[in-house]
């Protein structure tokens, strides 16, 4: 026997206001996570950088810096829950030669954005365990501290939520890092760079720098980033002596709009799956379930109105005989009239 019409719309509009409750909490979830196949190259500028020119063994003033940062992907390594990508960071100067150049290359957990030990993860070639975040925040960012990954100084520092701002047409959260000097490397220069009078010293390198990036906190994508980055070589008192690089290294204008529309791409397809395709379903499924209960009220009414007369109520013709009388003509007359009522 096939299901009653009105009771498939019921059972359909159900379905549909269940999937509507679940889309946000279950679905989306599942599918608002970091793109395995993730490409992205960003441009930052600094202006009069002093640099070290490691042919002449001195510094340089007013350098004009570019640095190059290019994100790609590794879809082969990455799996539903984790992501992997290979980092190239190239700075140049105004000549276009080229001053520092590094790679990275990170796992990450697709959904917090928190790297995660996996698949031949290094730095510069050299195995290496990332923490804390890397290169994008988490999906719904908060109003807090995170620890994020200082690829130079290799290991993870506080980055402090300090503020709302808007940038690029949106709303996003500053936060700000700071790596206090620390040393990351000894190489063997010049005693005279020193103040040595030994031919060859041994130099610390020494790394620090304030970050400051904004993110969009739906997508967690940096749409701004800045770097006060400076390296220095000391020498064995722990004096400053001359410098590496010392310069403020801050995304271009056309980076910023390229990661201001990233973000709000991911706006879009998180909105859909959390707002537009729930309140969608939720909809049309109300409408479903009223309208099969209409279907089955007109049906149920339909019915009633339609039934069979009972036997017991159907009017008679054997009626019960009267006195004789006056009206016995009349009587007469009217018995066959009732009976034709009967029957019709």
């Amino acid at each position: 026997m096939r299901p009653a019409p009105g009771a498939v719309l019921v059972a359909a509009g159900t379905f549909l206001i269940v999937g509507a409750i679940a889309t946000p909490f279950y679905v989306a979830p599942a599918l608002v996570k970091v793109p395995l196949d993730q490409s992205s190259v960003t441009y930052s500028k600094a202006e009069s950088a002093t640099v070290l020119d490691f042919a002449t063994l001195s510094e340089r003033s007013g350098v004009d810096l570019t640095a190059v940062r290019a994100v790609r992907g590794d879809v082969q390594a990455g799996n539903k829950d984790r992501a992997v990508f290979n980092v190239g960071v190239r700075v140049t100067d105004d000549a276009g030669k080229e001053i520092t150049v590094n790679t990275d290359r990170v796992a990450l957990d697709r959904r917090t954005a928190e790297a995660v030990a996996c698949c031949a993860e290094d730095i510069n070639g050299t195995p290496f365990k990332h923490k804390g975040l890397t290169y994008t925040f988490p999906f719904g960012t908060e109003k807090k501290t995170y620890q994020y990954f200082d690829n130079s100084a290799r290991q993870a520092y506080p980055a402090r939520y300090v503020g709302t701002e808007e940038l690029q047409g949106l709303t996003v959260y500053r936060f700000e890092m700071t790596v206090e000097p620390v040393k990351i490397s000894e190489i063997q220069v010049p005693g005279n760079l020193l103040g040595s009078t030994e031919p060859m010293a041994n130099a610390g390198r020494y790394y620090a720098n304030k970050r400051t990036l904004w993110v969009e906190p739906d997508s967690g994508v940096i749409v701004k980033g800045q770097e006060e980055q400076l390296q220095t070589l000391r020498d064995a008192a722990g004096v400053d002596k001359i410098k590496i690089i010392s310069a403020t290294l801050t995304f271009t204008e056309d980076t910023q709009k390229q990661q201001a529309k990233a973000a709000k791409d991911a706006r879009q397809q998180i909105n859909l799956l959390t707002m537009v395709v729930p309140i969608a379903l939720g909809v049309l499924g109300l409408l479903l379930v009223a309208l099969g209960v209409l279907w089955v009220l007109r049906a149920n009414r339909g019915g009633r109105s339609g039934a069979a007369v009972d036997a017991a109520d159907r009017p008679t013709a054997d009626l019960p005989a009267q006195a004789s009388g006056p009206h016995d003509e009349s009587t007469v007359a009217s018995g066959p009239r009732h009976a034709q009522r009967g029957e019709a």
